[in-house]
């Protein structure tokens, strides 16, 4: 048993030597900034005192006499009274002398010596002397000198010892009295834990007893000797029931035990302002409550746990409600204790009603006190005005993880018990919420929260009982009553109460999302984002006509998720088209959230909102973009749209649509100068370019891949996919001086050069083998000069094309494509052609290379 108190001692020893040397730097830092004050403010005195000034006695009006008047001076009886010629010297108010300038003091240094010697020693010192102690202690059991009981009797003396020592000297020098303090307060401890502990000589109760009695006389006697005392009564406090331990484990004793202690350490904190030690109360309350919970025990008693919760984090505020009170905005460690308190002991409620599987209603009801306390903190201290926000987020999240961890046990999973939980607690705080704006600081942000706390519970509700049934629309109308009734009885108050514009514009919001919420419900899924698209119109018009930019941020939200359910939400690729090829889901549903974009857009501008504009400028580009892909890929694969893999028609036409796209924004940028336009047209323009270069000629061409591109000569899938592209690209090079950036041009001239060259080879293939199936690029007799004279009839026309555009890159292809041709008849048609062939092949190269240098010397270049 000794060797587990030497346990108990070390880990002591390890934890609170650097929670000690933290408080005693926290602690001199303090000291020492007050003591440089006080060294300037008495320089200053010294300052004035060696330059002659006299300062004035505190009570000098009881030492000045009166004036004494001579006799002869005084006036005969009846003779005027002459007053003295002389002029008085003329006096200036002291006020309106200028301030002596603030003498300056250079500031103590404190060096490593005097931090070592005169400050690390004594703590030290202190825990050196609690040690020698325990040390005398086990040399007494292992020499057999004392009995257990005259053992704990000698520590307690000496810890009493050493509270008397400190006292005598708290006089003389406070640090020394301090660290003395702290070891009496930690001997005590020593002798109580061991008296239980180990030998047994005082029952579970009693201890239990004499352990909050010790926690209260050290944190009494913290108020004499500092922080460091009060931190070892309370660790020896909080640590006090692990170490005593019971038979049978009693949860209300336990936690009514560490609430008292908590109220004791939180009251003295109140007092001292140690906010520090704060934090160490927090995390005993949550190591206390996180060890009940792994312990398997009761989750009957859960109530006891839950009051426990919320009166800690009642008490937290309550222990700095003064220093809140004192200044609007209270220093940061303040206000970072109190969120953190009421954000944690608010997770612990929602992890015990998660573990006990939603099934008492005492922590139901622990977590709605626990959101009323958030709400009256927010609304009577504006510092902390955004904590009400986490009681309805609380209950969602409890909420949602109680359907997670419970929905396939049917002994803890119940719809209706689920449903009207979550009617309770979405009328309770959006009701709480709405009686609390009236007259509040900011009206508009309990109005908010007010819309939010119902919407979101009646969503959650819908997406967990959906498959239940039920008129969802008609109940998403009917909540959208309160709100109007709220929004018109604010029309009265706008002019009389400050915020009330705000709180309408929220109000009337909160209509427009019910609303609309009400048509996706009765209809399908797939029409819950064209709900929001129509949501973001409606607070985009209403945010314009009450001139209201916190309401038109709400715009944020619902474009982020109009964006990431349309675009990044591979479920649409499973809602139902219906039977039409085109006029389908994708077109109503995609159309009808663009026009609702476009119409934002229209109440938008005028606000002068350039980041908000362009942000939904660029989400209707988007949504246009994806909606034409969606619309090839439910031709060519309307029952199979999320597999993956596409043929060569279908990315043909994935070209096809791109490329228009980025014509059609490369034409609106040139019109309107318009930046996002700009944009869309480099992005999908690049995006059809590296399809139809990368897969379409280089990894996916017909030669390597089966397409049936038709029969036909001219008129066949090649046109589409080669051609047609190529003919955009010339276009764009026509339209692309509305692009800075003139790199653009070059690429637009070498697309459009490269997919007029392979649209011409692969024609020339399809005329001799319609149907690509002999492999690879073989050929020979006539099929092979035909190539000969089809490319260099297309580098005739580049090198033309140059001339008449003035374009360098059409000029530089056909000069290249010219030398591949020289190179192919001259190492391929000589070998692989026969008689006339490889005459003509020949003759027509020669003529041609002529006709060519003639064409550059005339029309090129000067003849010089």
């Amino acid at each position: 048993m000794e060797e587990i108190f030497l346990i108990l001692i070390g880990i002591a020893w390890a934890l609170g030597t650097p929670l000690i040397a933290i408080i005693a730097l926290v602690r001199t830092s303090s000291l020492r900034a007050q003591n440089e004050r006080l060294a300037s403010e008495l320089a200053g005195i010294k300052r004035q005192l060696v330059a002659g000034e006299a300062l004035p006695p505190p009570f000098a009006a009881s030492a000045v006499e009166p004036p004494t008047i001579p006799i002869e001076a005084m006036p005969p009886p009846g003779a005027p009274f002459e007053p003295d010629t002389q002029p008085e010297p003329e006096t200036v108010p002291l006020e309106s002398l200028p301030p002596l300038p603030a003498p300056t003091v250079a500031p103590v240094s404190v060096g490593w010596e005097q931090r070592l010697g005169a400050r690390a020693f004594l703590w030290i010192g202190a825990i050196t002397l609690a040690l020698a102690a325990i040390f005398l202690v086990r040399y007494s059991i292992e020499e057999g000198y004392l009995s257990p009981e005259v053992r704990v009797i000698l520590a307690a003396l000496f810890g009493f010892a050493l509270i008397g020592g400190a006292e005598r000297l708290r006089s003389k020098d406070d640090r020394v009295a301090q660290a003395l303090s702290a070891a009496g307060v930690a001997a005590l401890y020593g002798s109580l834990f061991a008296a239980v502990a180990l030998y047994g000589m005082v029952s579970k109760f009693a201890a239990g007893g004499a352990a909050a009695a010790l926690t209260a006389f050290g944190m009494g006697l913290s108020l004499r000797h500092g922080i460091l005392v009060a931190a070892l009564a309370f660790v020896g406090g909080f640590a006090s029931p692990a170490v005593i331990g019971s038979q049978e484990p009693n949860t209300p004793v336990l936690f009514g035990y560490l609430f008292a202690i908590a109220a004791g350490t939180l009251g003295v904190i109140r007092v001292r302002g140690w906010w520090l030690l704060g934090w160490g109360v927090l995390a005993g309350a949550v190591l206390w409550t996180v060890a009940w919970m792994l312990m398997g025990a009761d989750m009957s008693e859960l109530h006891w746990v839950g009051l426990f919760l919320v009166g800690v984090s009642g008490l937290f505020v309550w222990a700095t409600w003064r220093r809140m009170a004192e200044e609007e905005n209270p220093p940061r460690d303040v206000a970072a204790l109190v969120w953190s308190a009421v954000g944690i002991s608010g997770a612990l409620l929602v992890a015990l009603i998660v573990q006990d599987g939603g099934q008492q209603m005492t922590g139901w009801a622990a977590l709605a006190l626990h959101g009323v306390g958030a709400f009256v903190l927010g609304r009577w201290t504006p510092r902390f005005q955004y904590a009400a926000a986490l009681a309805p987020a609380l209950s969602l999240a409890a909420l949602a993880l109680w359907w997670l961890a419970s929905r396939d046990i049917p002994a803890e999973w119940s719809d209706t018990r689920f449903g009207w939980l979550a009617v309770g607690f979405g009328g309770l705080y959006a009701a709480g919420a709405f009686a609390l704006l009236w007259n509040a600081a900011r009206p508009g942000f309990w109005a908010a929260l007010s819309v939010a706390a119902a919407l979101s519970h009646f969503l959650l509700s819908w997406y967990v009982l959906r498959e239940a049934g039920g008129a969802w629309g008609l109940i998403s109308i009917g909540l959208a009553a309160p709100f109007l009734v709220g929004a018109e009885r604010l029309v009265r108050w706008r002019e009389t109460m400050p915020g009330a514009t705000e709180a309408l514009g929220f109000f009337a919001a909160g209509v427009a999302f019910f609303i609309g919420a009400a048509i996706p419900l009765e209809l399908n899924r797939e029409w819950i984002t064209v709900a929001y698209a129509i949501e973001l119109a409606a607070v985009a018009a209403i945010a314009a006509q009450l001139g209201l930019v916190s309401l038109r941020q709400l715009c944020w939200p619902l474009l982020t998720v109009v964006v990431v359910r349309f675009v990044l939400n591979p479920e649409v690729l499973k809602y139902p088209l219906g039977l039409s090829p085109i006029l389908n889901w994708i077109l109503w549903g995609y159309g009808i959230s663009i026009a609702a974009l476009v119409v934002a857009l229209r109440f938008l501008r005028p606000t002068g909102d350039i980041r908000l504009v362009r942000a939904v400028e660029a989400a209707a580009a988007l949504l246009v973009f994806v909606l034409l892909t969606l619309e090839v890929r439910s031709i060519f694969q309307p029952a199979t749209m999320d597999m993956l893999g596409s043929g060569f028609m279908e990315r043909a036409f994935y070209v096809l649509v791109w490329g228009g796209f980025a014509l059609a924004a490369l034409w609106w940028a040139r019109r309107d100068h318009d930046l996002v336009a700009l944009w869309a047209w480099r992005l999908s323009g690049t995006a059809a370019a590296l399809l139809a270069l990368i897969v379409q000629v280089v990894i996916a061409n017909p030669v390597f891949e089966p397409a049936g591109v038709g029969m036909l000569p001219i008129a066949n899938g090649l046109l589409l996919a080669y051609a047609v592209p190529a003919a955009m690209a010339v276009l764009a090079r026509q339209w692309i001086d509305a692009d800075p950036e003139r790199r653009v041009a070059v690429l637009a001239e070498v697309t459009a050069s490269i997919l007029a060259f392979v649209y011409v080879s692969f024609e020339v293939r399809h005329v001799f083998d319609p149907s690509f199936e002999r492999p690879g690029f073989g050929a020979d007799g006539l099929e092979l000069y035909t190539y000969s004279i089809v490319w260099l009839l297309f580098s005739v026309a580049l090198l033309a094309l140059g001339f008449v555009r003035k374009a360098a890159a059409f000029r530089h292809a056909g000069m290249v494509l010219v030398c591949i041709v020289v190179a192919k008849v001259f190492l391929i048609d000589m070998a692989g052609l026969q008689g006339l062939l490889r005459v003509f092949s020949f003759l027509g190269l020669g003529a041609a290379l002529i006709g060519l240098g003639y064409a550059y010397r005339r029309f090129g270049f000067d003849s010089k």
